[in-house]
């Protein structure tokens, strides 16, 4: 009896496997050179997760949104703020400079910008809200919290974002 029913539940398994699998031609089909680009991107956020400094401590924060993670490292403090943005806060950035993994950058440094937080992109967002004001931050952002893995505005599907900027101002 055991027996049976474990090969009727096998059967539903892969009965759910294929109606699945079917018909949902809208999901993104990726050549070889492109899953390489984005199984690269993926491994650097991996080797950046575990990375560690010179006393043994992780080198990036970590923040979890919706399954991924965004890291971010304090490169410098001017003072001891304690405000931080909310959602629905307006920021603006001093030096906001956007790199992929490899240092091509793709968004020029801008000496001063502003954003309203439910703008812009969930990694970056996600990041504003664990820093403080004149702390100049690395963001390092996963595709699946950045711009996703369609090609977008000149950064290709998958990419791995990379930002360095100072939070000037909250509103």
């Amino acid at each position: 009896m055991k027996a049976l029913s474990m090969y009727v539940w096998s059967l539903l398994v892969i009965m759910m496997m294929g109606f699945t699998s079917c018909g949902d031609d809208d999901e993104l089909q990726f050549s070889e050179e492109q899953l390489a680009y984005i199984n690269k991107n993926k491994e650097y956020i991996w080797e950046k997760k575990t990375e560690k400094d010179e006393k043994g401590e992780l080198r990036y924060k970590q923040v979890v949104l919706g399954g991924d993670t965004a890291l971010y490292r304090i490169i410098r403090k001017e003072n001891e703020w304690t405000t931080t943005p909310t959602m629905t806060s307006v920021v603006y950035l001093l030096g906001l400079e956007g790199k992929f993994i490899d240092g091509q950058v793709f968004q020029k440094k801008l000496d001063r910008s502003s954003f309203s937080m439910n703008g812009i992109i969930p990694g970056l967002s996600g990041v504003l809200l664990n820093i403080h004001l004149d702390e100049t931050v690395e963001a390092i952002i996963p595709a699946s919290l950045g711009y996703g893995y369609g090609d977008y505005s000149g950064i290709p599907g998958g990419s791995t974002l990379i930002f360095t900027f100072t939070l000037d101002k909250v509103e």
